[in-house]
């Protein structure tokens, strides 16, 4: 009832919010039902509308990253597409980025389904299904002279398209897609039916990111790693590093845990005239891949080693959201 969902009807997926104060503080909730033979399935977002957009540094992106970043968010008009499954952090990711330019000068307008946070001086527009789609909201949102603009999420052709003649037009466009990492934003752009030669130069940087849990730093516990970690990380076993383990059973602090919080693992693909050559002849992505690696790129499970051996995180706790065997 509190999520306006019709308590009658249970054969068809729902979805619903519920925004409330709980403790003091303001609370959103998304609520998402689901009909299985057992009866419905219910699985709630939780959303603390006053912990307010963390800055970059604090979603856990490395030095390294956070450089590339600001490269990219330095070109003044192009794509920026934030990557990955469901629950990724790609809207936590964007917002922040949104934020770090966010000033009275620059007129930031955004679409999104839903609205997650309210960010001071942006201007949100919410999609309504039947009502305000992607495609028209794009085309109402460039009349109103925007600098920058944030679309949810690349869905189909029509929204590609907008995106594409925002960037062309001399916008800077930031948007998210689902794919499993920053080389796979290509093919999904093209199985959309974009040109490879419309795309290259037009797509600033793809950043793909994952959330990994983080160590209870009260609890946390020294760890040597074995001759099969040490090949993981990329250390030899007769010098290996102390790394750390979630305590069985944490402690007070992490609720008995091990792991208090999550921080993103992340890799980022900055365009540059040689990589939008390989894209507009659709080259490769082993091609695109080995010309990134030259020109300084890390990928996720690097970005994911480097916190294990910081102590951030554990080699079983990185393993379930990246690849660790090359």
């Amino acid at each position: 009832l509190l999520a306006n969902l019709n308590i009658a009807d249970k054969l068809t997926p729902q979805d619903g919010r519920i925004n409330m104060f709980v403790g003091g503080k303001e609370i959103d909730f998304r609520v998402s039902s689901l009909p299985t033979v057992y009866g419905e399935n219910i699985v709630m977002r939780v959303l603390d509308k006053n912990a307010g957009i963390k800055p970059l540094k604090g979603l856990g992106f490395s030095e390294h990253n956070l450089k590339r970043i600001e490269r990219a968010q330095s070109r003044p008009e192009g794509i920026i597409i934030v990557t990955g499954p469901t629950g990724s952090g790609k809207t936590t990711s964007l917002y922040s980025m949104l934020n770090e330019i966010n000033t009275v000068d620059v007129k930031i307008h955004t679409l999104e389904d839903p609205v997650e946070y309210s960010l001071p001086m942006i201007r949100q527009t919410p999609v309504r299904e039947g009502i305000l789609e992607f495609g028209d909201g794009i085309r109402s949102m460039l009349r109103q002279d925007p600098d920058i603009i944030f679309i949810g999420e690349i869905r189909d052709k029509t929204t590609a398209t907008m995106a594409l003649q925002a960037a062309m037009t001399g916008h800077q466009v930031y948007t998210t897609l689902h794919t499993n990492d920053s080389f796979g934003a290509m093919p999904r752009l093209f199985d959309l039916g974009m040109v490879p030669g419309m795309v290259a130069g037009n797509i600033v940087a793809v950043f793909a990111q994952r959330l990994v849990r983080v160590l209870c730093p009260h609890c946390k516990q020294a760890h040597t790693p074995n001759e099969a970690e040490c090949e993981i990380l990329g250390v030899p076993f007769a010098t290996a590093p102390q790394i750390f383990n979630a305590k069985v059973g944490g402690c007070e602090s992490c609720g008995g845990q091990g792991y208090k919080g999550r921080v993103a693992v992340a890799e980022i693909l900055l365009f540059d005239d040689d990589l939008d050559e390989v894209v507009a002849r659709n080259g490769t992505k082993a091609e695109m891949k080995a010309l990134a690696v030259e020109k300084g790129f890390k990928s996720m499970r690097d970005d994911g080693i480097l916190k294990v051996l910081e102590g951030v995180t554990t080699l079983d706790a990185l393993s379930k959201v990246v690849a660790l065997h090359k």
